[in-house]
């Protein structure tokens, strides 16, 4: 009598249809997760992707030992008055790279753009370098240098600080923005 009955419940487990329910779901789970990753590709902005940027690194001259005639040499060099900005929850800062270097202790050569509700001013802040840049090549006699360092703290979120490596591109004057680290 058992053995019938063990048969019974056993083709009562095996036409059990809890697997089919189980697929379902998670095909329906994975096609969800694959059409809204790729809604969010085509929705994202396509300015603000990729932007180019520069890490610093110390230039060192190779020897080619195959040619002895060719020497590497930088095509640009950071100085003591190439521009850098530096983003902060607060606001911008702006100036000479050697007033957030060796002069950082004095306050006269730097310059502060403040956030308004939190929200960085951007235009402000390309607007009044650009100001800044030729008034001091034309006063100062310090030429324009076509590079530039950023300096992100590091509480900023990325989205941020790519659409300000974005705005800063946009001016004429910078070419080449150089993310650097380790001041804040």
């Amino acid at each position: 009598m058992t053995f019938p009955s063990k048969i019974s419940r056993t083709k009562k487990r095996l036409s059990d249809d809890r697997w089919a329910v189980i697929a379902v779901a998670v095909a329906f789970f994975g096609l969800l997760a694959v059409l809204t990753s790729g809604l969010r590709a085509v929705t994202l902005s396509g300015a603000y992707g990729v932007v180019p940027a520069e890490m610093p690194v110390v230039p060192a001259a190779i020897d080619d030992p195959g040619f002895y005639t060719y020497k590497e040499e930088p095509q640009n060099s950071l100085g003591p008055t190439t521009p850098a900005v530096v983003l902060t929850t607060d606001a911008f800062y702006f100036g000479d790279l050697q007033a957030f270097t060796s002069d950082f202790a004095k306050v006269r050569d730097k310059y502060v753009i403040r956030h308004i509700d939190g929200t960085p001013q951007l235009t402000t802040l390309v607007q009044t370098m650009d100001l800044w840049v030729t008034d001091r090549a034309r006063h100062e006699n310090i030429p324009i240098n076509k590079a530039l360092v950023f300096i992100p703290a590091g509480d900023i979120p990325m989205p941020i600080v790519v659409e300000v490596i974005a705005g800063l591109r946009k001016s004429p004057h910078f070419q080449r923005i150089i993310v650097g680290s380790g001041l804040l």
